[in-house]
This record gives C-alpha cells, sequence and structure tokens, in this order.
C-alpha cells in the first residue's frame, strides 16, 4: 500500500471495499483519494472476515484501530506479505467521483 498525501494506492488483488474518489486505476492497482469521513478502505482476508479497515480522517487516512497513521502498517500480521510490487506501469485510466465497492 503506497500513501500520498490525500491518496492510497492498493493492488486490486486484493478483496475490498471502498468510498472516495478513484483517481487512478491500472490493471492491477487502484488510486483512491479522501474526500471526506465517509472515504474509506476495507480489506478482507478469506479466513478472517474484515483484515484492515482505513478510514479518512482529519485530511489522512488512519488504522481504524488505532488512528494511527497506516504508512508503517505491518501486513504480514494479517497473512497479506506477499501484496504485489507498487509500481504503477501499465494503461491507466481516469475516473470522476464514485463510491462504490468490489469483492
Amino acid at each position: 500500500m503506497k500513501i500520498e498525501d490525500k491518496r492510497i494506492t492498493f493492488p486490486k488483488s486484493l478483496s475490498f471495499k471502498y468510498a472516495g474518489k478513484i483517481v487512478e486505476e491500472t490493471k492491477t492497482h487502484l488510486t483512491l483519494e479522501g474526500e471526506n469521513e465517509e472515504s474509506y478502505l476495507k480489506i478482507f482476508t478469506p479466513f478472517r472476515g474484515v483484515a484492515k479497515l482505513v478510514l479518512y480522517e482529519n485530511d489522512r487516512w488512519v488504522d481504524a484501530e488505532t488512528l494511527s497513521s497506516i504508512g508503517n502498517f505491518d501486513f504480514s500480521s494479517l497473512g497479506l506479505e506477499n501484496m504485489p510490487d507498487l509500481s504503477l506501469d501499465g494503461a491507466k485510466k481516469t475516473k470522476g467521483k464514485t463510491k462504490g465497492k468490489k469483492k
């Protein structure tokens, strides 16, 4: 996962739901921009249900459990240590403001 200012980039290979503005989308990654307190990213694992909830609060992305910056989160504790590389190669598509979900 990569966080820059109001934007959070994560692999589409994860099972997730989100609310926020899609600013970039490639075949492998999705970048959301936090808009308000309703923006979130919910990451699921098949064996734990909700693995991690990331909220956009006070103009930054935080871990919902600790309210600390999510940038230093260790995904190996969730069994997600083999997350794909976050290089953003591939065709990029820009989309407008969207709220949606993917499983």
